[in-house]
């Protein structure tokens, strides 16, 4: 390549810096960008536009009731929730009625529904609490439930008593908890406790 076009290269690029130094040419060609940009297949100003309105960023925009909710504003009413879930809840007396969903179907869930209404309506406090010994809960079980579930002829009642008591701490666990004495024959006691969570049958 000769000097002569190396210089004339260089001289039309000098030409060029100069001419964009221009106020007309630089008006001209802002005007040129800003419609590239306005109308690009990549569509541009309506992503950056959706992008702030996402992050919360146009406050200078005037939001519509009904408008998509911006990251801040669903990071408050999570904070909200949050906020409500951990309040203080009141708790109410311990429910023993179950609900239609959860009807007691089996014999087994009979005999124990029935133990834990006698331990909350006849069953006084002793020492604090109440409760019935082993002894005392074979004895509702062959005499004081309703007839058709009580215990005939049965050659093992320790193992109904178990099933029974077992099956009342499942469908009550917040109101009646299992306690195996410390001294003598050392026998498994039902307790009852009068406050606590509404209670579901647990399947």
């Amino acid at each position: 390549m000769s000097v002569c076009a190396v210089s004339t290269k260089s001289d039309k690029v000098q030409q060029f810096l100069a001419l964009m130094e221009e106020p007309e040419v630089q008006s001209v060609l802002k005007l040129f960008i800003d419609n590239a940009i306005a109308t690009s297949e990549l569509k541009m100003l309506k992503r950056l536009a959706d992008i702030e309105k996402a992050l919360g960023l146009n406050g200078f925009s005037n939001f519509k009731e009904d408008h998509e909710m911006t990251i801040p504003e669903q990071i408050a009413l999570l904070a909200e929730r949050v906020d409500s879930i951990t309040e203080p809840m009141t708790v109410p007396v311990c429910n023993l009625e179950l609900s239609e969903a959860c009807a007691v179907r089996t014999t087994l869930e009979h005999k124990a529904m029935g133990l834990v209404e006698h331990l909350k309506d006849n069953v006084a406090p002793r020492n604090g609490e109440i409760f019935l010994n082993s002894r005392e809960i074979i004895h509702f079980l062959k005499y004081e439930i309703t007839e058709e579930y009580r215990m005939k002829d049965i050659q093992n009642p320790r193992q109904v008593k178990k099933d029974v008591i077992e099956k009342a701490a499942k469908l009550f666990p917040n109101c009646i908890s299992l306690n195996k004495k410390k001294q003598g024959n050392r026998g498994v006691r039902i307790i009852y406790r009068p406050y606590g969570s509404i209670h579901m049958v647990t399947k």
